[in-house]
């Protein structure tokens, strides 16, 4: 990253929106990449480098403002099911907005930092949604949930 001039964080946000990389995570001078069991390594390893390349040239064009400081994570919500119970049990879909005192029946972690912010049986709060809901705003993804767009949550019935 040191080479780049740039942060991490900035070449996070290049590559999945510029080069369509999904990188695994970054952190400070760091990011790392993954790749799928059974996947062509070679083919994988070419598109990689391509679009890093891509990603750090365009940071080049068009050095940007300093990244802004990831917000705290709001505290965790009480347990209420194990994880177990709350994935495999009952469930429904409900709206997003319509989730704060419901159980989660999914795991949601805001990328970035990537940390899990909701495992399945939690209690969801308002102050985790609004946490979820600003990482969105601020070009952030979540994953774990089975809606990609969040405009739904599966929870407990």
């Amino acid at each position: 990253m040191r080479g780049t001039g740039s942060s991490a964080q900035r070449l996070w946000k290049t590559a999945f929106h510029s080069a369509n990389l999904d990188l695994e995570l970054y952190s400070g001078n760091v990011v790392v990449a993954i790749f799928g069991v059974g996947e062509d390594a070679e083919a994988a390893g070419d598109r990689l480098v391509e679009g890093l390349g891509k990603a750090v040239a365009e940071l080049e064009e068009t050095p940007g403002a300093p990244d802004e400081k990831l917000a705290p994570s709001p505290p965790w919500g009480e347990l209420v099911l194990t994880p177990r119970e709350a994935f495999l049990g009952p469930q429904e879909v409900i709206p997003f907005d319509a989730a704060a005192g419901r159980i989660a029946a999914e795991g949601l972690a805001a990328y970035p930092p990537g940390i899990p912010n909701v495992l399945p049986g939690e209690r969801l709060t308002p102050e985790t949604l609004d946490f979820i809901r600003e990482s969105l705003a601020h070009g952030g993804y979540v994953r774990g949930g089975s809606d990609r767009e969040l405009k739904t949550l599966r929870v407990t019935r």
